[in-house]
C-alpha cells in the first residue's frame, strides 16, 4: 500500500460549504459542506481517483507545490492507497446483502472489514458486490467454532 500527498485547493462557495480540486490530479474534483467535510472528501476523492489510475496500469501523477489562487484554500491531503479500493461489478446496499446472507446488517460490515466480502463505503452507505455475495452462498461456513482435527493413531 501506497502513501501519497497532493496538495488541493478549496473554495468557499456562494451558497455555503466548499468545491475542491487537485492541481495535479487532472479531473479529480469533489465538494463539502464545511471545511472540515471538504477536507475529508478530499482525501476518499484523491484515494479513488489514484486507485482507479493504480488499477488500470495508468502514470501516477507527481505531487508538486503549487501557488494558492485568490481566494482559495490550500491544504495538503494524505492517504495510503492501493488498487484493490476499487470494486468491479454490481453492488447492493449492506442490508440486501444481509437480507440475501441471512446476516445482520453488522455482520456484513465485520465481513467487509474482515475481507470475507467485498465492498466499500460511500458517505453514511455500505454497498457490497454482488460476486461476493454469489461467492459465499456459493461455499457456506457452518457456524461455530471450527473443529479441531482428531489425529488418528
Amino acid at each position: 500500500m501506497d502513501r501519497l500527498t497532493y496538495q488541493a485547493f478549496l473554495t468557499p462557495e456562494e451558497e455555503g460549504g466548499y468545491s475542491v480540486r487537485f492541481p495535479d490530479l487532472d479531473g479529480c474534483y469533489t465538494c463539502g459542506d464545511d471545511y472540515a467535510d471538504a477536507v475529508n472528501m478530499a482525501a476518499d476523492a484523491a484515494k479513488t481517483f489514484v486507485a482507479a489510475l493504480m488499477k488500470h496500469g495508468d502514470p501516477i501523477p507527481e505531487a508538486k507545490r503549487h501557488d494558492v489562487p485568490d481566494g482559495d484554500d490550500s491544504v495538503w491531503v494524505s492517504f495510503e492507497v492501493d488498487p484493490s479500493y476499487i470494486v468491479d461489478g454490481p453492488v447492493v446496499s449492506a442490508a440486501q446483502a444481509a437480507r440475501e446472507l441471512g446476516l445482520s446488517a453488522g455482520r456484513v460490515t465485520h465481513m467487509l472489514n474482515a475481507g470475507l466480502l467485498e465492498g466499500y463505503r460511500e458517505g453514511r452507505r455500505t454497498w457490497v458486490t454482488t460476486a461476493s455475495i454469489e461467492a459465499r452462498k456459493a461455499a457456506p461456513v457452518a457456524s461455530g467454532r471450527p473443529r479441531k482435527a482428531v489425529a488418528v493413531a
